[in-house]
């Protein structure tokens, strides 16, 4: 979809749900639905956050929302502070910290661990209440301060906030969990605020971001193959094969207009929809799984799509020795300027010895300092 530079409101297919908004052209009943909240779940709460963390000359600020378990915690016992992120999925609602499909496993041990659990809403994410966004409709691009960076801040904002208001003592430990995008930002939180978060449980986080990241599928196959899901061999080699057929009809006229009458969801669509700008070759197989470079979904008007053109550019590599975490490189850098700075001596310093014998000189006075 292509993004526009004004926010337009986008209302849900039934008038009884909450508003729905978007920047883009997407129709609304393909929108993510907005948090039903239950009386048997928790009401969201909100704290003061800033809308620009790293700009000190913007001064507005918004109400961010989260959710609060504390059936289990007891004030000042030292139990660990269980905090999941949010992200994509289903939007937040007070089920995420009681039956959890985010978040699961952190509440399946607050019972055990007589921990605290919290739920924090990502931003923009909540927009379906205009009240806790951060952006309104006259800005001009609202979408700048949607960004990981800006997110980590509000969780490091949220920690000192919840620390406060529940009067959570030092002994207590933060836990950060999340999976998928959430998953980094959980990740991303130990490493970026160590002194407020003790540990991360990030589940199937992408931290090193690839553009094709050919390794899910390695783990999606071996899935397949898993028995104690209802998988077998058998149904791993039947979809290796599955793939490898899609992707050989993609590349002539007629297969792509047999896929077109096979899917339902392409019903409707020109096979052309179907083809690929020039660009680079279709990906090798992994693991018995053909990929093939995404098509032109985006091109409904019979033009090529800009963002998906930009994507197709080389990504640099960041050059690193092989075996050498970047961090180590980092450490051994430091260490090395450090030990530049000692050899060097900041002021060229003069002989002790004829200074001394001036000094002497001059003390004593006579002809003899003269000569």
């Amino acid at each position: 979809s292509r993004v526009t530079q004004t926010p337009r409101l986008m209302l849900a297919a039934q008038a009884n749900k909450p508003i729905l908004r978007t920047m883009t052209d997407a129709p609304p009943h393909t929108l993510r639905a907005a948090p039903v909240h239950s009386p048997h779940f928790p009401k969201p709460l909100f704290f003061e956050t800033r809308r620009d963390h790293f700009n000190i000359t913007d001064t507005t600020k918004w109400q961010q929302a989260y959710y609060v378990n504390a059936t289990f915690w007891t004030p000042g016992s030292g139990a660990p502070v269980f905090l999941c992120v949010g992200g994509e999925g289903p939007a937040l609602d007070g089920s995420v910290v009681v039956s959890s499909v985010h978040c699961n496993n952190a509440v399946e041990w607050l019972s055990e661990t007589r921990a605290l659990m919290f739920a924090v809403e990502h931003r923009y994410y909540g927009c379906h209440n205009m009240s806790a966004c951060p952006y309104s409709p006259s800005d001009e691009k609202p979408l700048r301060w949607l960004s990981s960076r800006q997110a980590l801040a509000d969780l490091a904002t949220f920690q000192r906030h919840a620390t406060s208001a529940f009067g959570i003592s030092a002994a207590s430990k933060w836990v950060t969990f999340g999976g998928s995008y959430p998953g980094m930002l959980a990740s991303f939180a130990r490493i970026k605020y160590p002194r407020l978060f003790f540990a991360s449980a990030s589940s199937s986080a992408p931290v090193q971001a690839k553009l094709d990241m050919t390794e899910y599928n390695d783990l999606v196959a071996d899935a397949y193959a898993l028995p104690s899901v209802g998988g077998s061999p058998a149904c791993k080699a039947a979809i290796a094969r599955g793939h490898a057929e899609v992707g050989r009809r993609f590349s002539s006229a007629s297969g792509r207009a047999s896929l077109v009458a096979l899917f339902s969801e392409l019903r409707g669509r020109q096979p052309s929809w179907l083809e690929s700008e020039p660009g680079p070759a279709p990906l090798s197989p992994v693991d018995g799984l053909t990929a093939h470079s995404s098509p032109l979904q985006a091109r409904e008007r019979g033009e090529p799509a800009p963002l998906l053109r930009r994507w197709r550019r080389p990504l640099p590599r960041p050059v690193q020795r092989p075996g050498v975490s970047f961090l180590r490189l980092l450490h051994r850098e430091s260490l090395r300027r450090r030990h530049e700075r000692r050899r060097e001596p900041l002021l060229p310093r003069a002989p002790r010895g004829p200074r001394k014998r001036l000094l002497l000189r001059r003390r004593g006075g006579g002809g003899g300092a003269r000569g």
